[in-house]
């Protein structure tokens, strides 16, 4: 019996320790995410289900990473784009690249755009900010809170 005690301490010890792991930030953003808010330096453009938004345009926002590496882009404007996506390794960054759609790469871009990451993710809700001024924007920093579904 006093054997069974000093095994089974041990083990009861190991299995009630382990704790789960967080979910990396790679799997976190994998998905289809809308517009919750949208502000061009700082000022209000946009908040889901809002009466007085200054462009109504990020309401068909969507920024789909749902397929690792590969991104779809519909921007406020209503245009399309595809191309690829990396995550930083540090987690603080999101670039897209090789965007195309039918016009071309999105304006003033040469197909590429890149995110900071702003805050931590969650499985419901990505920040975003440009890290350059947006032509699209009025040459503005856009930050974007991002919600799935």
């Amino acid at each position: 019996m006093k054997n069974f005690i000093w095994i089974a301490i041990p083990v009861f010890m190991l299995l009630g320790c382990s704790k789960d792991e967080p979910t990396p930030v790679s799997e976190l953003i994998k998905k289809s995410w809308s517009v919750s808010s949208a502000q061009w330096d700082g000022t209000t453009q946009y908040t889901k289900g809002g009466s007085s938004n200054l462009v109504n345009g990020y309401a068909q926002f969507k920024l789909d990473l749902s397929v690792a590496g590969s991104v779809t882009l519909t921007e406020f404007d209503g245009k399309q784009f595809t191309g690829t996506y990396v995550l930083a390794t540090d987690n603080s960054k999101i670039t897209l690249s090789n965007l195309k759609g039918s016009e071309g790469a999105p304006t003033g871009t040469s197909g590429t755009l890149e995110f900071r990451i702003v805050g931590t993710p969650t499985a419901t809700t990505l920040g975003l900010e440009t890290l350059t001024t947006y032509i699209k924007a009025s040459n503005k920093r856009v930050n974007l809170a991002l919600v799935n579904p």
